[in-house]
Parts: structure tokens; C-alpha cells; sequence
């Protein structure tokens, strides 16, 4: 009766294919059995040991782009990050010049109000009428004109009297 071998799959791409395990050779001077050595690699197999080890080799003009990549990227970080602080400085900055401009403008509105209750109407008439003697103006002293220029008039001359 034939002596039946053992097998094992081997898992492929396409379809599962049988394959037997390797005969084990009996030497009776060791009294254990020999596996044979695999036949040569074939052709294919060591252009692409060839390849993956190019591949994994050294490569001074890629190794040399990455620094120069890193570098471009790490230059253009610290410029993002410099900018960000100038913006930074400068809405503080602004903030700071609102908050004068805000002080400013309340103290220059306190001023105002100072200076509109430093003296009422009555007193600058009375202090006009009695101390510098001035009168208020009589029926015919106005004369009323049309100019063509609204903001500011400049006499050349006396105006003339009407009758």
C-alpha cells in the first residue's frame, strides 16, 4: 500500500491550490530523517530582493529634500507664530487708545459742561451791558442782505445806510 504524504494549503491570490510537504529523506547513519535543501531561488526573486533593498537604502537626494522640507515648514511656523504675536501687540495696542480716546472724550465733555455753567446768558448780558457798555440795536441797524457765499461774509467796505 502507498505510504500517504501529508499536504497543507497554500493560500494564493486567486484559488486555493494543494501543495505536498516536503519528503523527508531517511539517513541511517544519523537515524533521523533530511529534508532537501530548496532548489535555487529563481531569477525573479532576486530582482525584487535587489529592488526592496534599494528601496530601503540610502537615498542622500531624498533625505536631502525632507531636511529642506522641515526647514521650510519649521521657517514658516515661527513666521505664523510672530505674526499672530505682532497682531497680538497691536489689538492690545488699539484697546489701550480706545480706552485714552474714551477717557479723553469724557473729560473734554466735563470741560464742556464746566464751561456752558461757569456763566449764564444773564450774566454775560449784564456783564456785556453795564461794565463794557454795550446796547442791544435799534429798529433800522439791521440790514439784511442775500450772499451767495453762506458760510462767511467779508466787508470791503462800510455798508451802505438805507433810508
Amino acid at each position: 500500500m502507498s505510504e500517504r504524504r501529508p499536504t497543507y494549503y497554500v493560500e494564493g491570490s486567486v484559488v486555493r491550490k494543494q501543495a505536498a510537504l516536503p519528503q523527508r529523506e531517511y539517513d541511517p547513519r544519523r537515524q533521523t530523517r533530511r529534508v532537501p535543501r530548496p532548489a535555487a531561488k529563481p531569477q525573479a526573486d532576486v530582482r525584487l530582493k535587489t529592488r526592496a533593498d534599494k528601496a530601503l537604502a540610502f537615498n542622500l537626494r531624498y533625505t536631502v529634500f525632507v531636511v529642506f522640507s522641515a526647514v521650510i515648514m519649521l521657517g514658516a511656523c515661527i513666521m505664523m507664530l510672530n505674526m499672530e504675536m505682532q497682531i497680538s501687540d497691536r489689538q492690545d495696542n488699539i484697546v489701550a487708545l480706545e480706552n485714552k480716546i474714551e477717557e479723553i472724550t469724557n473729560e473734554n465733555d466735563a470741560k464742556r459742561v464746566e464751561l456752558e455753567n461757569m456763566y449764564s446768558l444773564d450774566q454775560i448780558r449784564n456783564i456785556a451791558m453795564n461794565d463794557m457798555g454795550m446796547v442791544y440795536a435799534k429798529k433800522g441797524q439791521i440790514i439784511y442782505y442775500d450772499s451767495a457765499n453762506e458760510d462767511y461774509v467779508k466787508q470791503h467796505m462800510d455798508v451802505p445806510e438805507t433810508k
